[in-house]
């Protein structure tokens, strides 16, 4: 039963980080993990404590015997107990890794993304036995991982090249995962980084997730440019063969890329519209429909589309978003019907042609409703001409009235 305490003591006294976060992480079971916290369910976390502290220093100790506790209190389904044990061992380790460099960065990692999981599962569990009052684990999980970044952030003793200042992005990253969990977004502006490194000198892996909650945050607050480029980098970079991740990005990629591109095209924006054979790969069929009826200008199938997936949208929070594009639907709508009648009627078109290809995409709107959408559009700059509102004529410019080019 002590081969595992023995066993990780000699990887502290190695300095292997590696081997020792893959010891203490709750995803990993071997025979001799099993067999410790088999015995665990006998002894208290002060009989098992003073077993650690014979062969390794107290705060090792504490880290060791509360991520095996923690281990333990999962294998029993209680999560919340497990979820305590896990902060605790998180501060633990915090304290011994002030006097400690990058090479320990890995321990940090596996301790800090094993609390968030287990916070979350916790107040999984504490709202389905109907304790939702108490289900605040993830939240304090958060404070933890917000001192953790804090700490980061003050390492002087160690040159740049083996600082701990490598792990912050990191950290800052699994912040962010419970910002949005819990969505207390106020905080994921107050994040800060440490000055005496850029971002592009963190790990790939660590920008590409710092750059898809940056575009998340980017779109929230309406700046889709930003949006585009922070997910768009987030999602080139992402291996091909993740397909899970890049469908992650997506989901937020897609209502950018139709917003920007629809509004403003030109010839180096990336196509806005999805193609059906991307969708399928990425298994995103909420988006198909969206997408055939938004390319063809069909309001009624946009507006069924935007009915059918709302709850899977809303979770995602880009239904407004969406709920946006109805008006560039108008306006594809429009373009469609401009189509059918510009060879006799170029650029003086009757405000009658609208209103049925309106009613012909089962839509119930009268001729005063469509001048109104028509003159929003106009007024965005969406659509090239004026209204002659005595005549119920609309003229349009001969050149591109309808913003296909830039």
């Amino acid at each position: 039963q002590e081969c595992l305490v023995k066993e990780i003591s000699a990887l502290i006294r190695n300095s292997n980080a590696q081997q020792i976060a893959n010891r203490l992480s709750l995803s990993t079971s071997d025979s001799s993990k099993k067999l410790f916290l088999d015995s665990l369910a006998t002894k208290s976390y002060q009989a098992a404590l003073s077993e650690c502290e014979r062969a390794m220093s107290d705060d090792w100790a504490e880290v060791v015997c509360h991520c095996v506790f923690a281990a333990q209190r999962k294998r029993a389904g209680q999560w919340s107990e497990a979820c305590t044990h896990q902060e605790s061992a998180v501060e633990a380790f915090l304290r011994v890794f002030k006097s400690l460099n990058r090479i320990f960065v890995p321990v940090l990692k596996a301790l800090i993304l094993d609390l968030r999981r287990l916070a979350a599962q916790a107040d999984r569990a504490l709202r389905q036995s109907g304790n939702a009052e108490d289900a605040n684990k993830l939240e304090g999980a958060g404070r933890v991982l917000r001192k953790c970044l804090a700490q980061e952030m003050k390492d002087e003793e160690n040159p740049p090249p083996v600082s701990r200042t490598w792990a912050a992005l990191y950290v800052a990253n699994q912040c962010n995962q419970v910002f949005f969990s819990l969505n207390t977004l106020k905080h994921v502006k107050s994040l800060v980084l440490p000055g005496q490194m850029a971002v592009e000198e963190f790990p790939l892996p660590d920008r590409i997730t710092w750059s898809f909650f940056q575009g998340r945050m980017a779109l929230l607050d309406g700046q889709l440019d930003k949006a585009e480029t922070d997910l768009s980098f987030a999602f080139n970079n992402t291996p091909p063969t993740h397909i899970s991740n890049r469908r992650r990005v997506l989901i937020y990629l897609i209502p950018v890329r139709l917003m920007l591109h629809q509004a403003r095209p030109g010839p180096g924006r990336r196509a806005g519209v999805p193609t059906e054979e991307m969708l399928a790969r990425y298994r995103l069929p909420q988006f198909a429909a969206l997408a055939r009826a938004f390319r063809e200008g069909h309001i009624g199938d946009f507006d069924q589309a935007l009915e059918d997936h709302q709850e899977f949208l809303v979770r995602k929070g880009v239904y407004m978003l969406l709920h946006r594009l109805k008006l560039l639907v108008y306006r594809n709508l429009f373009k469609r019907a401009h189509a059918v009648v510009r060879h006799t009627h170029p650029t003086q078109v009757k405000l009658e042609v609208f209103v049925c290809a309106v009613r012909a995409c089962r839509v119930t709107a009268d001729q005063e409703q469509v001048e109104c959408m028509l003159a929003n559009l106009i007024h965005q700059g969406l659509v090239k001409g004026y209204i002659a509102h005595k005549q119920q004529v609309v003229v349009l410019k001969k050149d591109d009235p309808f913003r296909t080019n830039p």
